[in-house]
């Protein structure tokens, strides 16, 4: 996270100065509309080289993101005790005293004093979770305090986070398998490549056999890997760095959402995701009483997608001019049609939320099922693709073996 400076507009006219943190640009923009209506100039603060970085990132693994299991337990907790008449002061240490996690424990505890000292509940979990807590969850709490409904609001973000959860845990269960199998194949590759080739290699050259053109080009390659492995292994880290360090770009963090969209096989699935992400964050947001804007707002800064972000940021500066939010949808490249037409459809007859509601409901078993569509297609190519590396390598090895015992 860094410190951007904005200047704008507020609603009245007056002008607005402040600083917010932010991941880029483009998030401390849509911060800032937050407090003013009209955003003129946002610019990255600067921080000490040396000793900034290393805070900056020190900061950064002590406040990452509480994930949405954790989120929905905690608010599954607090939902319960302020559905039974607990004051909020009172529920926030019980949930103190039955956590495990020291890290949410003490934003817990922080807050609670904050509040039993007369702050408000949202802007106390802001300032003491530094990050950890998404806006989706502040913003909600935000909105359930100033309509005294928070243990209703609790009990859907409680809802949306499993849900969510649930989403992601499947796609990362589902890519558990192949990506086992491609490490086992690259460990097996390499200790044959290492270890087995080069003794092979050499009993060869004592022997003075001919060697087939296939040997003979393995040999090389696994002389190449053997005598060359640093500076190989410092090219791919360096790789891997310069991509990190693009994707960091405003040009990169384009070219890879674009590239996310396109995939050939999971392009479609990213696609689905966001319109997921966007139906469900909306309707959540909407059900809490959010304005409108403001929730537009929140929901861009949950969608993964760059360039998907950036499309419903339009479109909250469309509802910003008086325009309906299907409206500004329809600008997006990326967002399916049938999204868009439901949206439509939804502030048509007044009923957005609950029509959002089950359009994300939708997307997610969508996404499931391409998920295990396209796994069922990759893991027989991975196993056959491995298959023929073995049996090529292998080959390759014992082929002047035979070819010398057939001339006995």
């Amino acid at each position: 996270m860094a410190s951007f400076r904005y200047r704008g507009v507020a609603p009245g006219g007056a002008p607005v100065e402040g600083v917010v943190e932010a991941s880029d640009r483009e998030d401390a923009a849509a911060k800032a509309h937050e407090s003013c209506e009209v955003v003129t100039s946002v610019e990255r603060l600067r921080e000490m080289k040396f000793g900034g970085v290393l805070n900056m990132d020190l900061g950064d693994l002590s406040h990452r993101r509480m994930k949405e299991k954790e989120l929905s337990l905690l608010c599954s907790q607090l939902a319960i005790e302020t559905k039974a008449g607990l004051p909020i002061v009172r529920s926030l240490d019980l949930v103190a005293e039955n956590t495990a996690d020291r890290r949410l424990q003490r934003i817990i505890r922080e807050t609670s004093r904050d509040v039993q000292e007369g702050h408000d509940l949202a802007g106390s979990l802001e300032k003491n979770s530094k990050g950890a807590l998404p806006p989706t969850f502040l913003e909600t709490v935000r909105a359930g305090e100033e309509s005294g409904r928070l243990d209703e609001c609790f009990d859907r973000l409680k809802n949306y986070y499993l849900n969510s959860g649930n989403v992601r845990s499947k796609a990362v269960s589902a890519m558990i398998y192949p990506v086992f199998l491609i490490i086992i194949a690259a460990i097996v590759i390499i200790i044959i490549m290492v270890k087995a080739v080069p003794v092979f290699a050499s009993t060869y050259k004592s022997m003075g056999i001919e060697l087939p053109g296939v040997t003979k080009a393995l040999i090389s390659v696994s002389d190449f890997f053997s005598a060359f492995w640093m500076p190989l292994l410092a090219i791919i880290l360096g790789i891997v760095v310069a991509v990190k360090l693009f994707g960091r770009t405003q040009t990169g963090k384009r070219a890879y959402a674009h590239l996310a969209l396109k995939f050939p096989g999971t392009g479609r699935v990213n696609v689905m995701n966001a319109a997921c992400q966007f139906s469900s964050t909306m309707s959540a947001m909407l059900a809490s009483g959010l304005p409108m804007v403001q929730a537009v707002n929140i929901t861009s800064r949950v969608i993964g997608n760059y360039l998907v972000r950036l499309d419903v940021r339009r479109a909250a500066e469309e509802v910003v001019a008086g325009r309906r939010l299907c409206d500004g949808l329809k600008k997006s490249r990326w967002l399916p049609s049938m999204l868009l037409e439901m949206t439509a459809v939804g502030e048509e007859t007044g009923s957005l939320e609950e029509t959002l509601r089950v359009v994300s409901e939708y997307y997610a078993n969508e996404v499931e099922t391409a998920v295990s569509r396209a796994l069922s297609i990759l893991e027989p190519v991975i196993i056959i693709i491995m298959a023929f590396l073995v049996t090529f390598i292998l080959l390759s090895v014992y082929i002047p073996l035979f070819n010398m015992y057939s001339h006995i």
